[in-house]
């Protein structure tokens, strides 16, 4: 990187990024992706008009940086950070990186729920990004979350601690009968479970199959479903009466998974669609 002589200055540095991304993303995404690292690497909110100089320790790291950018690693894997409602999440990739279309399940519990005490079940948290922005948002409910992933959950305790909320992580498989069984009862339970069938990975981005976890990703057999069957079977015997089930779901199968509720007696059973008008949300409420 000759262009990149020591003493160079963080402007100097961001442009040299720009111009490297520009060989594989568009022009926006790659200002974006730029910015995101000269905020969150090196605290520089406006690096573009930065005069301050890299020490040879940033211009190494800054240089390992643009190597993992360049093989299409996700920013955020490479950072180690991402944001979700507002709010700073560390990530790996034992978890999912944050979605915004997540960010609209959390929405929507959150304008409904404004005032009330809940117990909330947050069931495959990942990074813990729902559960912690439940709290945040819902300072009055009790959270708990849970995950099959122990390195999932270590990372989704720092978040809580990260941004000042307290919820009660546990290590538990949903699927496992003998492990849930003596769960207690909720006011809500939301979950963003697997739901991708091996058939879909050809149409799926290159750089989500080859970094992020594929436990967090795929169902493990044949049946989309799976996951949704199991959680609505659970939230049958673990939610209050007229307590609330809120899924993301896989955009293809809406209308399946609301008559998954409908069929196992759920009432006010909805499908709602994201910001970009695609299936994304199907909640129901116990009798």
């Amino acid at each position: 990187m000759k262009v990149l002589e020591e003493g160079a200055t963080a402007k100097t540095y961001f442009g040299y990024l720009e111009m490297q991304l520009l060989k594989i993303y568009e022009e926006r995404e790659a200002s974006t992706i730029a910015a995101y690292v000269f905020e969150d690497v090196f605290g520089l909110q406006n690096a573009l008009n930065s005069t301050r100089q890299f020490t040879k320790e940033e211009q190494a790291q800054f240089e390992n940086i643009v190597q993992e950018l360049l093989q299409k690693k996700p920013w955020q894997y490479v950072v180690g950070t991402a944001d979700f409602y507002d709010l700073k999440f560390e990530v790996n990739e034992a978890v999912l990186i944050p979605r915004a279309e997540t960010e609209e399940l959390v929405y929507a519990i959150v304008q409904k729920n404004k005032q009330a005490p809940l117990e909330i079940l947050d069931i495959g948290t990942g990074s813990g990004c729902i559960a912690v922005a439940l709290k945040k948002e819902l300072p009055q409910a009790s959270l708990t979350a849970v995950d099959v992933s122990k390195e999932a959950l270590e990372l989704a305790q720092i978040n809580a601690e990260k941004n000042e909320v307290e919820v009660n992580f546990q290590e538990i498989d949903i699927l496992d009968h003998q492990q849930t069984q003596k769960m207690p009862q909720y006011h809500l339970i939301v979950s963003n479970p697997p739901y991708i069938q091996d058939s879909e990975t050809s149409v799926m981005p290159a750089h989500v199959l080859a970094y992020e976890p594929h436990l967090a990703l795929f169902v493990t057999n044949k049946d989309p479903l799976q996951f949704y069957t199991a959680i609505a079977d659970f939230a049958l015997t673990h939610l209050h009466p007229k307590g609330w089930l809120y899924f993301e779901i896989n955009e293809y199968f809406g209308a399946e998974v609301l008559a998954l509720l409908q069929a196992k007696g759920f009432i006010n059973a909805a499908l709602v669609q994201d910001m970009s008008n695609r299936d994304r949300i199907v909640l129901g409420q116990l009798r």
